[in-house]
């Protein structure tokens, strides 16, 4: 008789997502216990609270990697939105750019452009623009994503999840006061090309940095 299997869904979030090279340890562990549960319940809220837990430990046990790997992607970030921003928005009547000299605009400026392609353009160009808008990011998410775990290897899905929540982070905080003060009409347009964006830009880290690609985390000292 063919043993019943954990939860799927469960075990390919903490098998994607799991920190740490003893990952495999607890996929096989946790398991093990199902056997013995035999509860779906019980495996999700383990499983779900080993993703935060090793987390968490891997990146206090790093710090120095972490704040080095934050610096690496949030500077490609920022050296994108500086070179293709311009460049998205040249000839548009938005009579709206980013200056070289502001990083922090630059940052955020994938963010803008669905908000400022319906201000700046005609119907027709907006559809195609936006799907511009949402392309570019999950583009330059996924060389974020590379870069960041290229150069750390053996701490890769915490720190590609670190640079991945700060981004989502930024764009919460920029977006969710602009949706909430504009008036509901104007907010209704542009909830969902901003969201869009958003999810763009952080399935495009995760894929860029190999977390949807699952490999065992064992790793050598």
């Amino acid at each position: 008789m063919t043993p019943k299997q954990p939860p799927r869904i469960a075990t390919w979030m903490l098998k994607h997502f799991g920190c740490g090279p003893n990952n495999d340890a607890v996929l096989g562990d946790l398991a093990e216990q199902y056997l013995q549960q035999d509860s779906a319940i019980w495996y999700w809220r383990q499983a779900v609270k080993a993703i935060p837990v090793s987390f968490f430990r891997e990146i206090r046990g790093h710090k120095r990697i972490a704040a080095r790997a934050l610096l690496t992607g949030w500077s490609m970030w920022i050296l994108a939105g500086m070179s293709i921003f311009p460049l998205a928005f040249f000839g548009t009547n938005t009579g709206y750019y980013f200056e070289r000299r502001d990083p922090i605009g630059s940052a955020w400026s994938f963010m803008w452009m669905p908000v400022l392609g319906q201000v700046g353009l005609a119907r027709p160009f907006y559809l195609i623009f936006t799907a511009f808008a949402n392309a570019l990011p999950l583009i330059v998410g996924a060389m974020c994503g590379w870069l960041v775990a290229r150069f750390h290897r053996n701490q890769q899905t915490a720190v590609v999840l670190l640079f991945a929540g700060s981004i989502l982070l930024m764009d919460l905080l920029l977006f969710g006061p602009f949706i909430l003060n504009v008036k509901p009409a104007v907010a209704y347009h542009f909830v969902g090309p901003v969201a869009a964006n958003v999810a763009a830009s952080v399935l495009g880290i995760l894929l860029g940095g190999g977390l949807l690609r699952y490999r065992s985390k064992a790793v050598s000292n």
